[in-house]
């Protein structure tokens, strides 16, 4: 993992990611690539006024993202890059992440309309690229992934191929992997045989078996990364409701994990995958 990449609107919930990153990068020895993607403004009035030019726009885009880099690495010796574009930030994240190792991006919800805009957004751009993402909440700092959850659900969409992208991770930070299969429904009968080669795969890793009857998914994951002290949660993007649900669904009934934990989600290889910086 040479490369991070952390897109940023300089907002608070990106600037904690930022720091996360240079904290991740410090310790696996990587650079950190500040992304910026800027548009245009494109009048529609009639009034005439004035329109900053693209040349204005890098400028204070790449003054911004200076600044951003001096604030984010001053207690660490990590190489800040910092790349600033005119364009669509989705078009742009997908340019970018063909030559990273992986995506680190923020995560704030406010309120139920940004609940909408930040779900359909994510889980649109998490079918694109292929660079596993780390998703960070707003009120999440840095600690070492000792403990990770991997959350299964053993579907014969679970490429285990997928499990390398979480094998190198683990192994850089010799963390604990916990199995989560949550059985919604406990008539349907696992997979035995794809059970059995992600057991293979995971064997060089310490790792162990959970399988918990809960109903309620989002709720089920909450209560085991709350009972077991988990660091991370990692996810295969084909459970896109799982995301949403995580990220985006009214939690205030429930125990919001994602105050604390961040999640990574692994590309399959099989098809393909995102991550967006909001």
């Amino acid at each position: 993992m040479n490369k991070i990449l952390v897109p940023t609107d300089f907002s608070i919930a990106a600037r904690n990611a930022a720091i996360y990153a240079v904290n991740l990068a410090n310790d696996i020895g990587a650079t950190v690539v500040l992304l910026h993607v800027y548009a245009v403004p494109i009048p529609i009035m009639d009034v005439p006024f004035v329109v900053i030019s693209p040349d204005e726009l890098h400028t204070e885009s790449t003054k911004l993202l200076n600044k951003e880099a001096d604030f984010i690495k001053k207690h660490t010796n990590v190489n800040v890059e910092i790349i600033a574009k005119m364009g669509i930030i989705v078009d742009e994240i997908l340019v970018e992440e063909k030559n990273v190792s992986i995506l680190v991006m923020g995560m704030k919800v406010s309120s139920k309309l940004s609940e909408n805009l930040i779900g359909s957004i994510t889980t649109t751009i998490l079918r694109k690229v292929k660079a596993p993402l780390i998703v960070i909440p707003e009120n999440s700092h840095y600690k070492k992934p000792e403990k990770i959850v991997f959350a299964c659900d053993y579907n014969s969409k679970t490429h285990v191929d997928t499990v390398q992208s979480l094998k190198k991770f683990s192994k850089i930070f010799d963390a604990k992997i916990y199995v989560l299969n949550i059985k919604q429904d406990k008539s349907v009968k696992i997979d035995k045989s794809l059970q059995a080669k992600l057991d293979s795969e995971l064997s060089e890793l310490n790792h162990i078996y959970y399988f918990y009857d809960q109903v309620d998914l989002v709720q089920g994951i909450n209560e085991f990364v709350n009972l077991h002290n988990v660091d991370m949660i990692a996810i295969i993007p084909h459970q896109y409701n799982l995301i949403e649900h995580l990220f985006h669904k009214s939690m205030s009934k429930k125990i919001a994990f994602h105050a604390h934990v961040p999640l990574i989600a692994l590309p399959d290889n099989h098809v393909t995958n995102s991550g967006y910086l909001i």
